[in-house]
């Protein structure tokens, strides 16, 4: 069922549309710091690659605004004493990302703190936009949510600003912004569900090859919808593993193989710990459930290290 904040009356969420996510979250740091500039509070788990940068972190730099990164544990969730001890001074912004369509446990509590001590929360959604506009376990914590349409739809572009409570501070002129809706020509809940399904079928293909490639976190909560399913390669060596399974055309990502050189690997052991061990198999609408078993019995072969 799509959630919809005006069939539960709560204000309406405006809506404004960019060619990518990252532009959107760019005119969501304009809006914020307009009035008052101030720190930006961001993961210690953010990618980069040659070909196309760092979609979070690209935006931050050219703003020019001061950045401090929140630490991350082994498993990806936000070491929450952390963010609490930062939400101090000059802070204006918190960001909290929704890694591969999976919210954060404690990223409600964390937007309630930030918000309660006047810092803008934005939900960057790349990855969750149908967790968010099906399973509605995401996106409303928070001042507003970014989308990246290409990363969980069949389109080559297109990014989203979504502003929640009737906020008005997204009227900044920018974008297309009267309630922009998506793209009708889609049935997300038929997507959403697909994805679903296909995560369920390769958690349960994975259990014999427990104690060598694990999945990341042990369950996907109701609501969630996944973008993709990220495990940890324990033994064998994850960029090996990588090429050869792309080699044979499965079509594996690694999110994220390389941190951005700000998140320093003397600062944040965990951070690239994890960005050496994990990668993400695909589960989008168009695997089939052969073409899982046939993924996980390569993954089977190679993963003994």
């Amino acid at each position: 069922m799509i959630v919809d904040n005006r069939e539960s009356g709560a204000p309406p969420r405006v809506r404004a549309a960019f060619p990518s996510a990252r532009e959107a979250f760019a005119a969501f740091l304009r809006s914020v710091t307009a009035t008052a500039a101030g720190t930006v509070l961001l993961p210690a788990y953010i990618g980069w690659s040659a070909r196309e940068g760092s979609g979070v972190f690209d935006p931050v730099r050219a703003s020019g605004l001061p950045y401090r990164f929140y630490r991350m544990t082994r498993d990806l969730r936000i070491d929450v004493d952390s963010v609490v001890a930062m939400l101090t001074g000059d802070v204006r912004v918190l960001v909290l990302i929704h890694y591969f369509g999976w919210p954060d446990p404690a990223a409600s509590y964390l937007a309630h703190e930030a918000r309660r001590r006047g810092v803008h929360v934005l939900e960057d959604e790349a990855h969750a936009l149908l967790t968010d506009v099906i399973g509605g376990a995401a996106g409303r914590s928070g001042d507003a949510a970014i989308y990246s349409l290409h990363k969980m739809l069949p389109v080559t572009s297109g990014g989203m600003l979504v502003w929640n409570d009737g906020n008005d501070l997204g009227a900044t002129g920018e974008g297309s912004s009267t309630d922009v809706s998506l793209d009708t020509r889609f049935d997300l809940a038929a997507l959403a569900g697909r994805r679903i399904g296909n995560d369920a079928h390769v958690r349960h293909l994975l259990q014999p090859l427990a104690g060598r490639v694990d999945p990341l976190w042990p369950t996907t909560p109701a609501g969630v919808v996944p973008q993709s399913f990220p495990v940890l390669l324990r033994h064998a060596d994850r960029t090996q593993v990588y090429h050869a399974m792309n080699a044979r055309g499965f079509g594996v990502v690694s999110l994220y193989h390389t941190m951005i050189r700000e998140i320093t690997l003397a600062e944040f052991p965990d951070s690239h710990w994890l960005a050496q061990r994990i990668m993400n198999l695909p589960i989008h609408p168009s695997v089939s459930d052969s073409g899982m078993r046939q993924l996980v019995d390569e993954l089977d072969r190679l993963s003994h290290g």
